[in-house]
């Protein structure tokens, strides 16, 4: 009777670890085909200009690519040039953030909002 529940339980161990192999090869070649589907449509986009490495966008120079998100991110820049996206501040004031092209320029000058101003202060070291 022993050697009957060793070996279905060698049975069902080998299966699992089967699978588990099975799908850890998967996902490698669907990420390497993900990665070179990307590759592709960056080559063949057309853009003659700058094309954003995250969002695919092609705009005039890397300081105007826009955040992947823009209906729920901010795009702030910070002080070296480079940019960065973070979450639009929720609450009363949430509407302040909502025209893109302005929302960046906010500063709520408080520490408990997560805005544009707070990353400034951030990278300053002064939060």
């Amino acid at each position: 009777m022993r050697v009957v529940w060793i070996s279905l339980f060698l049975t069902a161990a080998s299966a699992n670890l089967f699978d588990f192999i099975q799908q850890q090869f998967h996902a490698d070649r669907g990420q390497q085909q993900n990665g070179n589907e990307m590759d592709e449509k960056s080559m063949l986009s057309g853009c003659n200009k700058f094309l954003c490495s995250d969002t695919k966008a092609c705009v005039d120079s890397p300081d105007h690519c826009p955040c992947p998100f823009p209906s729920s991110q901010l795009r702030c820049v910070l002080p070296d040039g480079k940019y960065t996206c973070i979450s639009k501040p929720a609450g009363d004031i949430s509407y302040k953030y909502d025209h893109p092209h302005t929302n960046w320029k906010i500063d709520a000058k408080d520490d408990s909002v997560r805005d544009c101003g707070w990353v400034t202060r951030a990278w300053r070291g002064l939060v």
